[in-house]
């Protein structure tokens, strides 16, 4: 009967640890408008080495981490002005411009098991219920909470808070990160161009 119970237990962890679900990283990509528009294009905040990444949550939203009001330059633990949110793709796309189709985008598609989605799962409700870090130029910003939740899933290596904004300045760092890694282990990478009457940053 032990051995019985034993076989269960470990058919039970190597179900949880089946590969049975993907999970989406979208970057938008930074940019300036082209000489020839800037009447028409506006800037985005942080230019080229801007542009925003998220998590997609479920099938019709995004875990998306921004702030509201002003940008500290350092985090303010006593006023903390970083949010986690779920949005959809139109409102995500919507933080760099209104016309949302006109945003140059990669979305990177992460198998994951099942114990990891719902780690992540966790993970999103208890962020968006209570921010974890305040939003600021020397902290915590959209490409270092990305990393973070992904780290604690395990996808990536786990660092100190400290380590991982410093580590990942701008959604670019993780983006290159990703990408190689998407080469080597064969995950599926969606492209979508942007409008023509802006620079992109490259990979």
């Amino acid at each position: 009967m032990r051995i019985f119970l034993i076989l269960a237990l470990m058919l039970g962890i190597s179900h949880l640890n089946a590969q049975e679900d993907t999970l989406s990283v979208r970057f938008l990509y930074g940019s300036k408008p082209k000489p020839a528009f800037r009447k028409k294009q506006k800037p985005w905040f942080g230019g080229m080495l801007g542009g925003h990444v998220g998590l997609r949550y479920n099938d019709t939203s995004f875990l998306s981490f921004f702030y509201e009001g002003k940008v500290h330059i350092f985090q303010n633990k006593k006023r903390p002005n970083g949010k986690y949110a779920f949005q959809s793709d139109r409102e995500f796309n919507k933080i760099m411009d209104e016309n949302v189709d006109s945003v140059k985008t990669l979305v990177i598609k992460i198998p994951i098991t099942r114990r990891q989605r719902a780690k992540y799962d966790s993970i999103c409700e208890r962020f968006v219920k209570e921010t974890p870090y305040d939003y600021a130029f020397f902290g915590f910003r959209c490409g270092s909470s990305t990393y973070h939740v992904l780290s604690e899933i395990g996808v990536l290596e786990k660092e100190s808070k400290s380590r991982i904004w410093r580590k990942v300045f701008y959604p670019k760092i993780l983006r290159r990160r990703l990408i190689r890694e998407a080469r080597q282990k064969g995950w599926r990478q969606i492209r979508h161009e942007g409008t023509r009457e802006r620079i992109w940053e490259r990979d």
